[in-house]
């Protein structure tokens, strides 16, 4: 067993020890500002005595007090208390508050208190029963607290634990989802045209590996993600040449606030995935800031005869993320022509 008391709860326990005698002893303070006037104690009432008083209670109380610590263990919530602890403690305190009484009535000896000494004896008996009562009151009061202060902060570590799993569970959802549409793109560039599929693999490594480093980040600035979605548009144009517009209209002012990585990526791969792009049908796709600091991404309708398969997690997890991250959730707005999805930026 520990046999050290934190300083903290010395602190607390000299505090309110000092509250317990001064609340005691606040009848006979009282009658000595009166003039001394010897009321219901028959004592002389001078200054020493006053102080006697009120010192061999506070003691009483910081003995009991910090005898209590080891029973009760505030600061250790997983420990149980119970009847054999709470039996313990009773005994221990009765034990202890006989033997100070003794001692006091010795030492008022020693100073020559004026006394009725049948009456005295009866009153220090009750009145430091009382005292260690209101003590041992006090302690378990004093171990409820710390044990609700102490389950409130273990909850919130461990709230704080669940919302980085999920965290990184949904991030990890993203990058494979754009592994698998970036090899199938390879796939066909490599039976069309392998020197430009060698040209591919150069860029997709570079756009992986900024993927990989990501990933040990919950979020980047719209400024690096606006560069890496630039290497990614380079990728998807080797595709669709032409017919595929990117425009870009970004206010200097948020380029430093901050998103998740891969977000933009998301938002483009998503509208290239469920639209038709084609000479025929060429696509553009708007990436505006708007308000007070969204990100807008807009592009017209233009819907696939044959849609591709998908999994439809891309901006259900992206909307995860935003909440998780700024308690701000993604607004999609379709109309017959047009699909916008606004994004809250998260400021630094």
């Amino acid at each position: 067993m520990n046999l050290r008391i934190p300083v903290k709860y010395l602190r607390v326990s000299l505090i309110l020890s000092l509250a317990i005698s001064l609340t005691i002893h606040f009848s006979l303070m009282a009658e000595f500002l009166l003039k001394g006037r010897p009321g219901h104690h028959e004592e002389e009432l001078t200054l020493t005595f006053v102080a006697f008083e009120l010192l061999t209670t506070t003691l009483l109380a910081i003995v009991i007090f910090n005898l209590n610590y080891f029973y009760f263990t505030p600061y250790e919530i997983h420990k149980k208390l119970n009847f054999k602890k709470v039996a313990s403690s009773f005994l221990a305190t009765t034990l202890t508050v006989a033997l100070l009484i003794f001692l006091f009535i010795h030492l008022k000896d020693m100073f020559h208190f004026r006394m009725n000494p049948r009456r005295h004896v009866d009153e220090l008996v009750s009145r430091n029963l009382f005292c260690a009562a209101i003590v041992l009151i006090s302690v378990f009061v004093y171990r409820l607290l710390q044990r609700q202060q102490m389950i409130e902060l273990e909850m919130e570590k461990l709230r704080s634990e669940s919302l980085q799993s999920q965290f990184e569970s949904l991030k990890n959802q993203v990058s494979p989802h754009f592994l698998f549409n970036s090899l199938t793109a390879l796939n066909a560039l490599i039976g069309e045209s392998p020197g430009m599929a060698r040209q591919y693999v150069s860029h997709l490594s570079q756009v992986l590996r900024y993927t990989l480093q990501s990933k040990r980040k919950q979020v980047i600035t719209l400024e690096e993600e606006l560069e890496f979605t630039e290497s990614y548009l380079f990728l998807l144009k080797m595709r669709y040449d032409v017919n595929l517009k990117v425009t870009a209209n970004i206010a200097g002012e948020f380029r430093l606030w901050n998103l998740p990585p891969l977000t933009i990526q998301t938002l483009v791969e998503n509208a290239v995935k469920h639209n038709e792009i084609s000479d025929a049908f060429p696509f553009e796709i708007i990436i505006t800031t708007i308000g007070n600091g969204v990100l807008r991404v807009a592009n017209r309708i233009q819907e696939k005869l044959s849609p591709e398969e998908g999994t439809g997690t891309g901006l259900v997890n992206l909307s995860k993320l935003f909440i998780l991250l700024g308690g701000r959730d993604v607004q999609i707005y379709k109309t017959d022509s047009e699909f916008i999805v606004e994004v809250p930026l998260i400021k630094p």
